[in-house]
């Protein structure tokens, strides 16, 4: 199973310090943006113009009222695929964002929250699917988006198994709340990666805690 370390950066330089960190053991890791209010911490945000290391991939989840500037920001840092909130979300926001993707090669995750109901993000896959060419889910396994620390929400595996029936043959991940027990309850019942934090960068042995989901 695949593991994404995720980074919710106080500033830019933990960014880095934490790559370090990893020493490449992994090839993709997930920066969170956090304004303090759709994503209750706030993180740095990027202001334009800074570089990250090239030899990663960077996967970037935007949780931020005001998602279109820094959306873009991503992408002009690298970004390969980016995740998108679209509770709050209407058609011609979807549509916007598409126009703002398509001709750069970004895949688009869709988050699935669980404070709206699953057949509205079902639908708002389905739109993308229809629209966009790379298309991916990510399913949040904790109650309150963007803190660490909390419980897992066991409701995350009915919503997986529902998104599978509804949304056939797109890759689903799950953020929140990952561990190496964790994991194998949401790869049992379909999802192909996890996205972890405090597993990742509170173990002693970072090289153990990875090579641990990545065998399940």
């Amino acid at each position: 199973m695949q593991i994404i370390p995720a980074i919710l950066p106080k500033d830019f330089d933990e960014i880095i310090d934490k790559l370090n960190v990893l020493e490449y053991l992994v090839p993709r890791v997930q920066i969170d943006l956090c304004d303090g209010e759709f994503g209750l911490l706030k993180t740095w945000l990027p202001e334009g113009g800074e570089e990250l290391p090239a030899d990663y991939e960077y996967e970037f989840d935007i949780m931020v009222n005001d998602w279109r500037p820094y959306v873009m920001r991503a992408v002009d840092m690298g970004a390969s695929r980016v995740v998108a909130h679209v509770d709050n979300f209407s058609e011609a926001d979807a549509t916007e964002l598409i126009e703002m993707l398509e001709h750069t090669g970004t895949a688009l995750g869709v988050c699935v929250s669980n404070n709206v109901p699953i057949d509205v993000h079902s639908n708002f896959v389905k739109f993308f699917q229809e629209r966009y060419d790379n298309v991916f889910i990510q399913v949040m396994g904790i109650r309150d988006i963007g803190a660490q620390g909390q419980p897992f929400d066991e409701s995350v595996l009915s919503r997986i198994e529902t998104l599978h029936e509804e949304c056939d043959g797109v890759e689903i991940q799950v953020d929140g709340s990952m561990n190496n027990k964790t994991a194998e309850l949401v790869h049992e019942v379909g999802a192909v990666a996890v996205i972890a934090g405090s597993y990742v960068f509170g173990s002693s042995d970072i090289a153990g805690a990875i090579e641990e989901i990545e065998t399940i």
